[in-house]
């Protein structure tokens, strides 16, 4: 991650145009209302206090965040970003006090709490980013992404072993292909793939099971989404392993599995479809293990702005992954480091 080449701050500087910082600092600060508006009032009448504040702290909060959200790509440039997230924060409520009130002399008590207010914002998201620090966070996908099965590398030893006298080329390519799922596995997991890279070492992981399953696997693609889309590495792979070792393989007949990835509404959507056996009434525990696992990988990378669904119907068994579509960074850097 990059976290090393930016500019030193008091306090870790979240994005403010992710969704889940906006939810947190929206449910921090009006459960902070809902308290102390509990502790002021004494009688039935609370609910009264609590909207004569709401209708004054809310559109200062929606100010605050929206300055923010659209400054966000710049104060994470600077050098004393946490002193300009202060100073933003009393603006606003500045602002609206002269919008409001422009006759009266201007309060400095709001302010000043609002800039107290930030601040430990601010403090709480650094003792959040401690708690998921690069060398943590690192640690953990890598964890995560060493996920090629045993029996997988002697599966796809044992498809070039018996290939190198008839088909010597095919065998060629199966050594070439796992030694490129290895290379994957074991690069930086704080740098971002490409959707290309992505279709490509799914492609690769297929040609080797092709080799062994033969004409009992099918693949069809429908990829109408910008193959320069920014994604964790090897998200798209161990989705189509699940599709293979808990849906064709264990179906005697083979099936076909289905790939698709297309951009709506600003998110990117990554879906993968694979029969399931007569036998199989719910998803496998390997599966359901591999499916927590890109969860978690998708919260470290988007927080609450992406989501992974399965579903099965019609003896079809779904998983769609939804995230934010951002263009790759050129440099490979990871851009979703808080």
């Amino acid at each position: 991650m990059d976290q090393h080449r930016r500019p030193h701050t008091v306090f870790a500087i979240p994005d403010f145009r992710n969704l889940g910082v906006m939810l947190r600092i929206l449910l921090l600060l009006n459960l902070l209302l809902l308290i102390c508006t509990l502790y002021q009032s004494d009688g039935d009448g609370w609910w009264l206090h609590l909207l004569a504040g709401a209708s004054w702290a809310e559109p200062s909060m929606l100010l605050g965040l929206g300055l923010l959200g659209a400054l966000s790509p710049w104060l994470g440039r600077q050098r004393h970003a946490s002193l300009l997230v202060m100073v933003i924060s009393m603006l606003c409520v500045v602002l609206q006090d002269r919008l409001l009130n422009p006759l009266e002399l201007p309060r400095l008590d709001r302010p000043l709490l609002a800039g107290l207010l930030s601040l430990l914002l601010l403090h709480y998201f650094s003792l959040r980013q401690r708690a998921l620090s690069p060398a943590l966070g690192e640690a953990r996908l890598a964890a995560l992404q060493a996920r090629i099965r045993p029996h997988f590398l002697f599966n796809s030893l044992n498809a070039a072993i018996a290939l190198v006298r008839s088909r010597p080329e095919k065998a060629e390519m199966v050594l070439e292909n796992l030694a490129d799922l290895f290379r994957a596995q074991m690069a930086d997991p704080g740098r971002t793939s490409t959707l290309e890279r992505e279709i490509e070492l799914a492609r690769m992981y297929l040609a080797i099971e092709s080799e062994r399953l033969g004409e009992r696997l099918n693949v069809r693609w429908h990829i109408d989404a910008a193959l320069d889309a920014g994604l964790p590495p090897l998200l798209l792979q161990p989705l189509v392993e699940n599709a293979v070792h808990h849906g064709v393989e264990r179906c005697r007949a083979g099936g076909e599995i289905r790939v698709r990835a297309e951009v709506k509404g600003g998110q990117l959507l990554l879906s993968v479809s694979n029969p399931l056996s007569a036998e199989q009434v719910s998803a496998h525990q390997g599966n359901r293990m591999a499916l927590d696992n890109l969860r978690e990988r998708l919260a470290l990378f988007y927080d609450a702005e992406a989501s992974l669904q399965v579903a099965q119907a019609d003896g079809q068994y779904h998983t769609m992954i939804r995230l934010p579509y951002q263009p790759a960074s050129p440099a490979g850097q990871n851009p979703f480091s808080r």
